[in-house]
């Protein structure tokens, strides 16, 4: 029997798109390091499955990745794999679910159920009113190939619903491929929204926010159209996130983003259950951020290990974790216009004005930051000035408050300075003190 299923991945992230073409599959490579290169990131084409209206899936591997086209954004568009463990014949098996692997235990595709439950809760998390949940959901049978849409509705039983009877908002859909005998693994691909904005009926049309009259159908005496920021309410750290803030009121403003959970079941065995993020496009994907998602759960994990002797003793896995944060690090600043930033924070001192260059603070920062990728230069600096790390990066726990500490002037998603993870900064300390135990004295 098959006594197990797991979905690959755990976690997808979905991106907003108007094209009706997905984007194609890529990856990161190497920095451009060509004589007029950019010295950053590479985009390489990956393999991409293309799926066709019927449910036919084919493979192949573009020449080259196209992010926009004349419709706008391209959306990325993930598939689930449908993975399991079994048993034949006494010897267990594991890896990708197939039909054959059904037909084993006397199952087909019709013994295969798909669910996908999806919600934009934006609006009922500042109201707590449950008329402003925009919620879809739908189930799919396994030998069921074509396109169903996420419809987002309100519950039409709570006082005022945000989405009025009769109307939705559309927050993506799913389709199952047919499997075939080169693609044979059961799979669910995830098509999020196209990145639109909907707004009450009676939204101006000539007002600071400007909505289609077809996006313009939603209650008007729903709580959050007219929800008013009272106090130092913790839900909207950091401020300004929905439009009206600028007055304190919500003007009933939502977009078609959403998340949820992907839930796959056998007749009569186990299920598995994946979550899927559909968020914003990227808008300059050759430009990696320095505290990325991966980060995050990295630090949740496996943050010890950073502190263990036999780990920072491994140099070249250490000296290729360092450069790749610091050539994040260059990235990200090719994406903040640090002048602008330092002048709300005032982080900083002015920059001295150079000849031609209208961004002194931020040309200044890119090209210190452009020094520190050849690692060579920064393991002479470290050497020389043991406490530079912690006289000039911020340590994570510390003062949230903004000053000259790295990385200026940027803002974590709790408001407050933003910081390195603590197995970030461990390995930067980690790595810098083996450098100086290895330097030779009086040198």
């Amino acid at each position: 029997m098959i006594e197990q299923l797991w979905l690959q991945p755990p976690l997808a992230f979905a991106r907003l798109g108007p094209s009706r073409t997905p984007c194609d599959n890529h990856s990161w490579g190497p920095s451009d390091l060509t004589p007029r290169g950019t010295g950053k990131t590479t985009v390489v084409p990956q393999p991409t499955l293309d799926l066709a209206a019927n449910g036919t899936l084919s493979q192949r591997t573009p020449e080259h990745v196209r992010f926009k086209d004349a419709q706008g954004w391209r959306p990325i568009c993930p598939y689930f794999e449908v993975h399991g463990s079994w048993t034949v014949d006494g010897e267990r098996h594991d890896g990708p679910v197939t039909e054959d692997v059904l037909r084993e235990f006397g199952l087909s595709l019709a013994d295969v159920t798909w669910t996908v439950a999806v919600a934009n809760l934006k609006a009922h998390h500042l109201t707590q009113s449950e008329g402003d949940r925009i919620e879809a959901r739908v189930e799919v049978r396994g030998d069921d190939h074509q396109r169903h849409r996420l419809d987002g509705t309100s519950p039409q039983d709570a006082p005022e619903p945000l989405v009025p009877a009769g109307r939705s908002v559309p927050l993506g859909s799913v389709q199952l491929p047919a499997p075939n005998p080169r693609l044979p693994e059961l799979r669910l691909r995830f098509t999020p929204a196209a990145g639109f904005v909907y707004g009450p009926s009676d939204l101006p049309s000539d007002g600071n926010y400007q909505v289609p009259q077809e996006r313009r159908f939603l209650n008007p005496d729903a709580r959050w159209s007219d929800w008013q920021l009272t106090g130092e309410d913790p839900r909207t750290v950091p401020g300004g996130l929905f439009a009206g803030a600028e007055r304190g009121r919500s003007v009933g403003l939502v977009d078609d983003v959403c998340d949820g959970l992907v839930t796959v079941s056998l007749r009569g065995g186990p299920s598995a259950t994946g979550r899927v993020v559909a968020c914003p496009p990227v808008f300059s994907p050759d430009r990696r951020p320095f505290v990325s998602i991966a980060d995050g759960l990295t630090d949740r994990v496996r943050r010890g290990d950073v502190r263990r002797p036999e780990y920072l003793a491994d140099t070249e896995l250490t000296a290729r974790e360092t450069r790749d944060l610091f050539e994040r690090i260059l990235e990200t600043m090719g994406n903040v216009n640090l002048d602008v930033m330092n002048g709300i924070f005032e982080a900083l001192p002015r920059a001295v004005p150079l000849t031609g260059v209208l961004l002194g603070l931020t040309e200044q920062g890119r090209r210190r930051h452009r020094r520190f990728v050849a690692l060579e230069m920064l393991e002479d600096l470290l050497r020389e000035r043991p406490d530079l790390i912690r006289a000039v990066v911020r340590q994570p726990g510390a003062d949230p408050s903004f000053n000259a500490l790295m990385p200026v002037d940027m803002r974590g998603a709790d408001g407050a300075a933003l910081h390195l993870t603590r197995r970030q900064y461990d390995l930067l300390e980690g790595w810098a003190r083996s450098l100086r135990e290895s330097t030779e004295a009086g040198t």
